[in-house]
């Protein structure tokens, strides 16, 4: 059969790329450079690995798993006659039924019941759950444990037969795609094919061959001598011009429609049946949570493209199944572009493209050679604050997402330390996080101003000692005037008034009849160095590092 090669090109076409190998698998294809190489014969049951890829990578995130995965508590309470079946069990077959007569009525899943079984009607089945044991006032679950028990072995009688049809081969196949499909591949595009709201065929793995696979086939047997047109992709020639990228979320558009949007009017975007079906890959190519996603650009050649995504992929997918958050892809891109103990090359050679799927838009960053250096030195340090976060309004922020963000903007922390101190000592609610955290985000400033130069003369082991400054001086002030006290110095902190900061700390060692820190004169040298200075002490004063098990740097000293 024939050799098909593709090339590198813009971060969307790469991501298709890598969603390409990673569908196929690399064993099935040959890399050079930035070159692809495969054998066309790739693409003759290309649809079933297409969703098989998807399935098998996001499976425990599915609502299908949800469904499926409860077998194996049925299994054991069974194995055990019962006998370890408790009130917390129950309450976990309630949920569980719950969740599977939601599951078992949605559309979705019904369109898909016919390829599954004509003579099945889960629909009916999920109609006649019905949840057991509901106890009455002064009832326990101990009183009627016998006559719970029976209930529940007859519930796990039709459970059985709901499993049963989700699990066989046909219904995973089915009803695991149609998961993926709304979750995964509808973030990368739509419009067409099984995403066309009025397409008239029910089976998605026939509907992807027609609209993306038989193309490409028939492209590769047509005679293209002739052609007058070239693919905008690709530069290979096309026969007409009715294949563009308006499928491609956030990226293409209606080409017959919005003609503005290419130069005078007249439309020269068009691309091969081959390059829309990599385009098709890009969901592939991406890693998601919860409809956010990250694809890094690393495009030196083919082989660190698809080695720096599959780490990202396998932190996110593998290592953090059960603990997966909004936070997981940027703690996914630090493990990834930090971890030099596995990849011989250190991210040093070039900037780094970052892309990121949010909030149904993109977003772009350039992971610069200094930004990759505030990473690594501040890996351990990020570690600590990956749970920590606040709540404004209907608001949530992460410590770690927000810390990350920033850095990759190349933007220092203070403002964001500023609010997260305040927040803590005006003791303000829904703040997921102690002072020693708000340290740690003090050490990744610092490591962030020395890296760009604008903080040169101050150690992280004189931070260190600033902050048990702070702490011996809270002991020594009247309690009664410390809330005073943090009111003035956060807002001088804030207002970048050195001259008020000044007085005030004069003020407060006069009135306790001891010496300033020599530390305080360090206030005068920059901007940077002064809120540093300033920050360290107020953490010490409002909560010392020691003894807080995942915030500070008590390490570094």
């Amino acid at each position: 059969m024939r050799e098909i090669e593709c090339r590198t090109g813009d971060w969307l076409f790469n991501a298709g790329l890598v969603g390409f190998v990673n569908i196929v698998g690399k064993e099935n294809v040959r890399i050079e450079g930035q070159s692809l190489f495969f054998n066309a014969a790739l693409l003759y049951d290309f649809e079933e690995s297409y969703f098989a890829y998807f399935i098998k990578a996001y499976e425990k995130t599915l609502s299908w798993y949800k469904i499926i995965s409860y077998k194996e508590e049925m299994e054991r309470h069974r194995e055990a006659d019962f006998s370890d079946f408790d009130e917390l069990s129950l309450d976990r077959l309630n949920n569980y039924i719950a969740t599977a007569k939601y599951y078992l009525k949605s559309n979705s899943y019904v369109g898909a019941y016919p390829l599954i079984d004509e003579t099945k009607d889960p629909v009916k089945w999920g109609k006649n759950l019905a949840k057991v044991g509901q106890l009455k006032k002064k009832e326990t679950f101990e009183e009627k444990r016998t006559e719970i028990i029976q209930n529940v072995k007859q519930v796990y009688t039709q459970l059985d037969e709901i499993i049963d049809f989700c699990q066989s081969q046909k219904g995973k196949k089915y009803l695991a795609a149609k998961n993926v499909i709304y979750t995964v591949i509808n973030n990368g595009w739509s419009g067409v094919s099984f995403l066309y709201s009025q397409t008239k065929e029910k089976d998605c793995y026939i509907d992807y061959r027609k609209s993306f696979v038989e193309p490409v086939l028939e492209h590769l047997e047509t005679n293209l001598e002739k052609a007058k047109f070239n693919c905008t992709t690709c530069n290979e020639p096309i026969k007409n011009m009715k294949l563009d990228l308006s499928f491609m979320n956030e990226t293409g558009f209606d080409t017959a429609r919005k003609t503005s949007h290419v130069w005078d009017f007249n439309n020269d975007i068009a691309v091969c049946p081959m390059c829309k079906l990599i385009y098709s890959c890009v969901p592939a190519g991406f890693t998601y949570v919860y409809g956010n996603g990250i694809f890094i650009n690393d495009s030196i050649n083919i082989d660190t493209l698809h080695a720096v995504n599959k780490k990202v992929h396998n932190e996110i997918l593998h290592h953090s199944t059960d603990n997966l958050t909004s936070t997981s892809p940027y703690r996914a891109l630090i493990e990834a572009i930090t971890n030099q103990t596995e990849d011989k090359r250190h991210y040093e050679l070039a900037d780094i493209q970052v892309v990121r799927y949010e909030n149904e838009t993109y977003r772009f960053n350039i992971l610069s050679k200094r930004a990759l250096k505030i990473f690594r030195e501040s890996k351990e340090t990020l570690k600590t604050i990956q749970k920590c976060g606040l709540k404004e309004g209907n608001l949530n922020i992460n410590f770690y997402q927000e810390t990350v963000h920033r850095l990759m903007n190349n933007e220092n922390l203070f403002t964001f330390i500023h609010k997260t101190m305040y927040l803590k000592v005006t003791n303000v609610s829904s703040t997921y996080y102690h002072m020693g955290h708000v340290g740690a985000l003090l050490s990744i400033n610092t490591n962030f101003l020395k890296e760009i130069e604008a903080m040169t003369d101050i150690s992280k082991g004189q931070i260190w000692h600033i902050n048990k400054c702070g702490t011996e001086f809270k002991k020594a002030y009247p309690e009664n005037k410390l809330s005073g006290f943090n009111y003035k110095i956060l807002n001088a902190l804030k207002t970048n008034n050195r001259d008020a900061f000044m007085d005030i700390i004069l003020n407060s060692y006069s009135y306790l009849g001891k010496a300033i820190p020599d530390f305080f004169l360090k206030a005068f040298t920059n901007d940077e160095t002064f809120k540093t200075v300033g920050y360290a002490f107020m953490v010490g004063v409002n909560g010392p590092l020691e003894n807080n098990e995942n915030g500070g740097n008590k390490d570094e000293e």
